[in-house]
């Protein structure tokens, strides 16, 4: 009874409740914009496709088997920088473009000046390389005397003439200094990485990221790209080719598969275990560094980073999906389309998600609005149910007491293909609103059941309603005023049960007359219809 009464306010305080809950999420996103979207692993995960590896990037990797073939040569790592400045050396002289050299060698090899040596010539030679640089904890500032000017002199970036001073780890080669990028990423609240830094910006700090002065190195612009972007990880169509650094090492000059680093843009780094880094990501729970590095490389470099839609027009479109929901809940014309619409739109909201995460580079995630339309959807539905159970005086659902006093019986029978369900529902809501929720009740499922008959059956409707004796001629006068009024098989009985729903005496009496007008409503369609028996 009172979803009856308060059917409609439910549903609005439902609608008005997550509309709140998006307008707190919008701002809780402005408030941290770099907070994880609980769906976007999800999506990215799940997704059909993924932007294929671009061929031109090759990891040259100081894996395991790098550390168990040359352990006989040059020992347990770390190996003399020489090692690793003749990998180098050798990658340029097969043609690559550039080379983004992820290893930090920030202090003297005291065992090993010679191979120190070499690095810094090889270094110096070697103009296509880019270096890291680790931008420590800005508390540490206070306690650096680098000033950020004389860094930038050094680094040979856009000099800014300030005195704050500035913590970072610098590689000890003088000739590595003006082709470093700083190598810190961004990993979220949780710990994973989503994002990558194209300019590393903080309140004392601007350089570029080491990914971003690799791809300047090898020549390419930076196309206006955006400070920070979303990483868009090729987890659906192969990896990037790698090359262990024993077999580069292990190839002659001239050897055909260095044609492999003719042209690429080379990830030189270490990924073996207990040696290299490793994080976790939007699309797996430990990741090297080394893919990282060229995943984002290939984002910078062709443009395929992740574009998601902005915290406003998220909020217009969940705003959108609630109050379309309600307005078809509570409208008279469109409530029969709520379910059709809901599954229409929720069927689009996924697909439209799922193919642009899948072969796009803008991830529209929906996933928002589809929550917010289930949850309102799941609110309308309850109501609905209850207010069926209701209005079929449904045995539980309708404990109220009964009308007091005389009175005749009205039974208002009709078939479906003639009575549409918003002609049903105008007068319904009459016959409530004139004789209160407790005198009106409908049949509209009276057979049910696998049968032959129950396709012309259940065409069958009836509303049975407890009219006083002093209302029944305005009431009948009413009924006359509607306009389907025709359609309508109105009779009037009285009962020697007492008018209760719930009560078998009563359902007993007054089934009869609810079968006997069905018979003759169907009989008397049939004979109005070609081709079927009267």
């Amino acid at each position: 009874m009172l979803s009856r009464q308060f059917g409609l306010r439910a549903i609005l305080l439902v609608g008005i409740f997550y509309s709140g809950y998006s307008v707190y999420l919008y701002v809780n996103h402005k408030i941290a914009p770099d907070a994880p979207s609980a769906s976007h692993d999800a999506i990215l995960k799940s997704r059909w496709s993924s932007p294929k590896p671009d061929e031109r990037i090759v990891i040259v990797d100081v894996d395991e088997r790098s550390l168990a073939m040359l352990a006989p040569e040059y020992g347990r790592w770390p190996w003399p920088r020489s090692v690793l400045a003749e990998g180098m050396q050798k990658i340029a002289d097969a043609g690559s473009k550039a080379i983004l050299f992820n290893v930090l060698l920030s202090d003297p090899d005291k065992y090993n000046p010679d191979a120190d040596a070499v690095m810094e010539v090889v270094s110096a030679m070697v103009q296509g390389a880019a270096f890291p640089l680790i931008r420590l904890n800005p508390d540490n500032d206070t306690k650096s005397k680098l000033t950020v000017g004389e860094l930038l002199a050094r680094t040979k970036d856009n000099v800014v003439n300030s005195e704050k001073t500035v913590a970072v780890i610098l590689p000890m080669f003088e000739a590595m200094l003006d082709r470093v990028g700083v190598a810190n990423q961004s990993p979220d609240r949780d710990g994973a990485i989503r994002r990558y830094p194209v300019f590393w910006k903080d309140n004392v700090l601007v350089m570029p990221s080491i990914a971003t002065r690799t791809v300047a190195i090898a020549g390419f612009p930076d196309n206006d790209l955006p400070e920070k972007i979303t990483l868009n990880w090729r987890n659906k169509r192969g990896a990037y080719q790698r090359i262990s650094f024993s077999d580069l090492l292990a190839l002659s000059e001239g050897d055909p598969k260095l044609n492999r680093l003719k042209g690429s843009i080379v990830v030189l780094g270490v990924s073996a275990p207990g040696l290299g880094q490793t994080k976790g990501t939007a699309v797996k729970s430990v990741e090297d560094d080394n893919e990282i590095l060229a995943t984002a490389l290939d984002d910078i470099l062709n443009q395929t980073y992740l574009r998601t839609l902005p915290a406003w027009l998220v909020l217009i479109v969940e705003f959108v999906s609630i109050w379309a929901l309600v307005w078809l809940a509570c409208g008279n014309t469109l409530s029969p389309f709520l379910t059709r619409a809901f599954i229409g739109v929720q069927s689009g909201a996924a697909s439209i998600t799922m193919l642009s995460a899948s072969y796009t580079n803008y991830l529209v995630d929906l996933t928002g609005c589809m929550g917010f339309g289930f949850g309102v959807y799941a609110a309308i539905k309850m109501v609905q149910s209850l207010d069926n159970g209701w209005s079929r005086a449904k045995p539980g659902l309708r404990r109220a007491a009964s009308p007091q006093g005389r009175g005749t019986i009205l039974v208002l029978g009709y078939l479906d293909s003639d009575v549409v369900r918003v002609q049903a529902q105008e007068l319904q809501k009459l016959l409530e609103k004139r004789l209160g929720l407790e005198a009106v009740f409908r049949v509209d499922d009276l057979f049910a059941g696998d049968n032959p008959i129950r396709p012309i059956c259940q065409d069958f409707s009836c509303q049975i309603c407890f009219v006083p004796e002093d209302r029944l001629l305005a009431i009948l006068s009413e009924l006359r005023d509607l306009s389907f009024y025709e359609k309508l098989d109105l009779r009037e009985t009285t009962l020697a049960s007492e008018w209760h729903p719930e009560n078998e005496d009563f359902r007993a009496e007054l089934t009869p007359y609810l079968l006997r007008q069905c018979a003759d409503l169907l009989e008397a369609g049939a004979a109005l219809s070609p081709g079927l028996p009267a």
